[in-house]
């Protein structure tokens, strides 16, 4: 059988399965009823995987694996189709191998997503068992992972679960991992590489193995960040000789029931030697989830001024509305306390169920309705936006009636964006719920609604998981308290450079406090000094490859703040889609305070920074040789030499 869509094909018989289009070829043998990756090809013919598998492609953790004495797995159907593209994906061939094993009443699903040109494809796999795992498990030593219980009685694969693997070919070595750290409110080295010589157990999200040449594969697990998974092992990536497996189906074994359960999206790229690696990751999250351009631009949300509770009624949020037109923001977020029930800590802190009445305009501060401080949104050209907090303490089992409080809001008040925040998916029964929440507003709002996915706290999806649905809130950073990490221009450099090689910081919100919040006592004895040191036009321009979020109450600031902030914003709106239509590069030395550095932008754009301790003026960076135009900052360029004589200096430029 054979399926085509555009160069993307699949190919079925009943000894083997091959998937592939004109950038890469996988065949996966089917002989014994068992899939076993056989070759995984480039455009030109290299070899990447080996012929010698044994094991399975995948297994999950405590059932039985099919061996050669007691074959026990049944390919029941080939199947594909074409997904024209949706809300929630781009164009692809979906192919969908279905194995049961009569033994255990165990029936896999096992997906493959093939897009055209791209030589990345995505895979999952589902299960629907009519046994529990053959496995011991307690948070109690003897009966632990790792105890004498499971390692007298099963070898490594039973205490396991396998998403997807290959044997490497001879020429290829597990180089590097990269892991990120979410749970942003208390740590600011967000990535982690780790280069890998003999650990046979690996954590992150990404996986590369290199052949001398550069020439290699990766693997991207579509996941939380690894400190924040509920899996059984307590490795992400494993390799045994030259196979290198991708664990993490996110469920562990204590919660399967006899219903069909999904694991998470795994993704395998290959990369010829001379080629951009990262590039092609990127590429393939641009595919993996469309942005939704409506949702694409700034965004106030006052909580960062630090006081907003104290000060919401109507009055103010009407006044709020007008200073955020001020500002020339596309949205205003209305934040805790809106709400008819308390705030945020009933939930995390009290452990309240927050029924339909929680959810309701308060009576008290805004007199039961947004009709009065919408009609002055109305009028000034700024669109609402909301703050929500699902029921993390009852698992979203209630997401029928909470999907249905976000549409409500929506009909009645127009409201397409909200905040979602005091996550925690503990169990994979939640984060199918959410994600049921997230896919039902969606959908039945044709789109409309979109999702800023809070990732400051808690534990939550992070940096690859559910992005279809919305951005990622990536950090509460203040300058207006005495606690907490605190907001400072090198922090937020270094992390976007760092999170730019692996991710898209079009799906980042990005935040720009207000300088006339900052309390100076905190920032006396700051490691990183006053963060006023740095110009507000350095602050904005460190948003500008990707979402501003405006961190204060705009009505509170004063008019010059505002006056700067709508004239950025404006050069923002109109390149904003250049320059999120192409990849985003960082470029220059890794910020460390005394760099020059920046990010480049297919569209022709450009973002230099040049950090306070840094004492050359000029660098050479990979930059197009062209003439570039200053939209804002001062720069000067010759060839791929750029100069900031200005300490610290910045500057937004436009190829001509």
């Amino acid at each position: 059988m054979h399926w085509q869509f555009q160069d993307a094909y699949a190919e079925y018989s009943p000894d083997r399965l091959v998937l592939g289009n004109a950038a890469f070829r996988r065949e996966i043998s089917l002989l014994d009823q068992v899939p076993r990756t056989v070759s995984l090809q480039d455009a030109a013919g290299r070899e990447y995987a080996s012929a010698e598998k044994i094991e399975p492609d995948f297994y999950f953790v405590g059932l039985a694996r099919p061996n050669r004495e007691n074959l026990s797995w049944q390919v029941r159907a080939v199947t594909a189709t074409v997904d024209e593209g949706t809300l929630f994906d781009s164009p692809h061939l979906r192919v969908v191998l279905e194995i049961y094993d009569p033994g255990q009443q165990l029936l896999f699903q096992r997906e493959f997503f093939v897009y055209p040109g791209l030589a990345v494809h995505g895979l999952r796999n589902s299960l629907h068992s009519q046994v529990m795992p053959n496995c011991y498990w307690s948070c109690r030593p003897e009966l632990s992972r790792g105890g004498f219980g499971n390692s007298t009685r099963h070898d490594i694969r039973q205490l396991e679960s396998c998403a997807d693997s290959v044997i490497l070919a001879a020429d290829l070595q597990v180089t590097e991992c990269v892991a990120f750290t979410a749970r942003t409110d208390y740590y600011d080295e967000l990535v982690q590489r780790k280069d890998i010589s003999s650990e046979t157990e690996m954590n992150g999200n990404l996986c590369f193995a290199q052949g001398s040449d550069g020439h290699g594969l990766f693997y991207l697990q579509e996941a939380p960040p690894s400190a924040e998974r509920r899996d059984y092992e307590p490795y992400d990536f494993r390799r045994e000789g030259q196979e290198l497996l991708s664990c993490s189906w996110g469920i562990p074994p204590w919660e399967v029931r006899p219903q069909t359960m999904t694991g998470y999206r795994h993704a395998l790229g290959v990369f010829a030697a001379g080629s951009d690696r990262a590039r092609l990751l990127r590429e393939y999250l641009a595919r993996r989830f469309p942005l939704s351009e409506r949702h694409c631009g700034s965004v106030v949300n006052p909580w960062g001024c630090g006081k907003f509770p104290s000060l919401i009624s109507e009055e103010f949020l009407q006044q709020e509305f007008r200073a955020t037109a001020d500002c020339g923001a596309d949205y205003y977020q209305i934040d805790d306390s809106w709400q008819e029930g308390n705030s945020l800590g009933m939930l995390t802190r009290h452990n309240h169920r927050l029924g339909e009445q929680f959810w309701r305009v308060s009576q008290q501060r805004l007199g039961g309705t947004l009709d009065k401080v919408l009609a002055v949104a109305r009028e000034v050209g700024v669109r609402p936006a909301l703050w929500f907090a699902p029921s993390s303490n009852q698992e979203y089992r209630d997401y029928q009636e909470f999907s249905g409080i976000l549409l409500d809001f929506y009909q009645r008040y127009g409201i397409d964006l909200f905040k979602i925040d005091g996550v925690l998916t503990r169990t994979h029964e939640a984060e199918r719920n959410l994600e049921t929440i997230l896919r039902t507003v969606r959908e039945k709002s044709s789109g409309a609604i979109y999702c800023n996915l809070d990732t400051t706290n808690g534990q939550r999806p992070g940096y690859f998981l559910f992005l279809e649905y919305g951005n990622i809130f990536l950090e509460n950073r203040y300058v207006c308290h005495k606690w907490g990490r605190g907001y400072h221009p090198e922090k937020l450099l270094k992390s976007l450079w760092q999170l730019s090689h692996w991710m898209r910081l079009q799906s980042l919100q990005v935040e720009i406090p207000n300088p006339g919040d900052v309390n100076e006592e905190f920032y006396a004895n700051y490691p990183h000094g006053d963060p006023r040191e740095y110009p507000l036009q350095y602050w904005l321009l460190l948003a500008m490859f990707a979402n501003p979020l405006l961190w204060f109450a705009p009505s509170l600031a004063d008019r010059k703040t505002r006056s700067e902030f709508k004239a950025m914003l404006e050069i923002y709106r109109q390149h904003r889609p250049a320059i999120f239509a192409g990849q985003i590069t960082p470029i220059g030395q890794e910020p460390d305070g005394k760099a020059i550095s920046g990010f480049l932008a297919d569209g022709g754009y450009l973002l230099l920074f040049r950090e306070k301790g840094c004492q050359q003026e000029e660098a050479k960076l990979d930059i197009p040789v062209a003439r570039w135009e200053v939209l804002a900052g001062a720069a000067e360029i010759s060839g791929q030499t750029v100069r900031l004589s200005d300490c610290p200096g910045c500057a937004w430029l436009r190829r001509c």
